[in-house]
């Protein structure tokens, strides 16, 4: 019986018994990851290109560090072409923890991509990557153009015929209705009818 009440007495001290600390460094601090963000606003020809970068973390404190900025031809097709400026174009700025709004070239009418690479200070965060294509010009695509001229988008709206013969639908149908209330003549209606005398 005494066996019996000495195994609540040992687990008691067992759970208040102080339990030392594993030893191991104490110096690591988790790498935080970072997203890139790039956006370029509409281009047209003769402008130059706006890009705007942009990095976040989950931390309270924002990553600094440098940003590396690409700009380059988007596709093989497009590589033959004579730009303005010599491509790829590189411009590296520092980056403080707001939004940053680059100045680039002056580009001619086609697609382009604006890589961005950050890296930061120290080694609390993780780098980050991003890219967005974006067009100089706008419109269509010379390489598509017929005639030389700026055509409107194919939305996929209904074809010119199916539109006529709507059109020709709706004035046949009201045709026959003001036809049928001119007639003057209505329908027999069957039944008894009272001849008030």
């Amino acid at each position: 019986m005494s066996r019996l009440l000495l195994l609540p007495v040992l687990a008691v001290l067992a759970l208040l018994a102080p339990v030392s600390p594993a030893s191991g460094d104490d110096t690591y601090t988790p790498d935080i990851p970072t997203s890139c963000s790039v956006n370029v606003p509409a281009v047209a020809v003769g402008d130059r290109v706006v890009v705007r970068v942009i990095v976040s973390a989950s931390s309270n404190v924002p990553p600094t560090g440098t940003i590396e900025l690409t700009i380059d031809r988007a596709g093989a097709a497009r590589a033959a072409r004579v730009a303005r400026v010599e491509l790829p174009w590189t411009k590296t700025v520092r980056y403080e923890g707001d939004e940053l709004r680059i100045v680039g070239p002056r580009l001619a009418k086609g697609e382009y991509v604006a890589k961005v690479r950050f890296a930061p200070d120290g080694g609390a965060y993780l780098g980050c990557r991003d890219s967005a294509r974006f067009r100089v010009g706008g419109g269509v695509d010379p390489d598509d153009e017929v005639g030389g001229e700026e055509t409107l988008p194919d939305t996929g709206g209904p074809h010119l015929l199916l539109l006529l013969m709507g059109a020709a639908m709706v004035a046949v149908g009201g045709g026959f209705v003001g036809g049928s209330r001119r007639d003057g003549s209505s329908p027999a209606v069957a039944g008894r009818h009272r001849s008030h005398a």
